[in-house]
């Protein structure tokens, strides 16, 4: 009997402990569920305009900003565990304040890397651009010597018919090679459609030269 007391009164004593330890917790608030809410979004728009600025500028295999990506994600995995009033109110501001002190540091790492990023792309692309304009000078010496010898061909040995078909594939054929000339002056976003680019003007180029010489024949 007497050891149901004892266990009677442990139970009691156990609820008024946990009872008064539950009434000492300051419990997360409104103003902080929304506080949460309003950086997660701010963080889930600026690592769209950090992804939109990556791709436009194809950026893929820089750690630093990666790492820096890497962190904002976390951020927004850790503010989502905040919003709600289950939670202890100075747990939710700790989180809070420590992602705000953090956001500022990485925001400057963000501007340097990302300026880096842009000025390395950009150099190489400069880079680029001058191998396709020694290419472009070869080219168009040739295309101005091909159209010399076609010039002179259609004058002396075809029809009027035949002399028509021939200068509006000239006039094609000096368009495309007048892009080459410009290709320099053009701002690309990636060494892909730098190549994209010039192989569809060589491609225009020797279809019209293709056509020239099945006319000529």
């Amino acid at each position: 009997m007497k050891k149901i007391i004892y266990f009677i009164l442990f139970i009691k004593l156990l609820l008024l402990y946990y009872n008064t330890f539950s009434f000492n917790i300051e419990y997360n608030t409104n103003s902080n569920v929304k506080k949460a809410i309003l950086i997660e979004d701010y963080i889930i728009r600026h690592k769209e305009k950090i992804d939109t600025f990556l791709n436009y500028y194809d950026i893929k295999d820089s750690i630093e900003l990666n790492n820096d990506l890497k962190k904002l994600v976390d951020f927004i995995y850790e503010l989502k565990k905040i919003q709600n009033t289950d939670i202890e109110k100075k747990k939710a501001e700790n989180v809070i304040n420590n992602i705000l002190n953090k956001i500022k540091n990485i925001n400057e790492d963000l501007k340097i890397n990302l300026k880096k990023e842009k000025e390395k792309h950009e150099k190489k692309l400069k880079s680029k651009k001058e191998q396709y304009w020694i290419l472009w000078k070869k080219i168009s010496t040739k295309i101005y010597n091909i159209n010399l010898l076609i010039a002179e061909n259609i004058i002396n040995n075809n029809s009027n018919e035949k002399k028509l078909k021939i200068k509006k594939s000239l006039i094609i054929l000096n368009k495309e090679n007048q892009k080459l000339k410009n290709f320099s002056n053009i701002n690309f976003k990636t060494e892909t459609e730098i190549e994209q680019n010039f192989n569809s003007i060589l491609k225009n180029i020797k279809k019209e030269i293709l056509f020239i010489k099945k006319e000529l024949k």
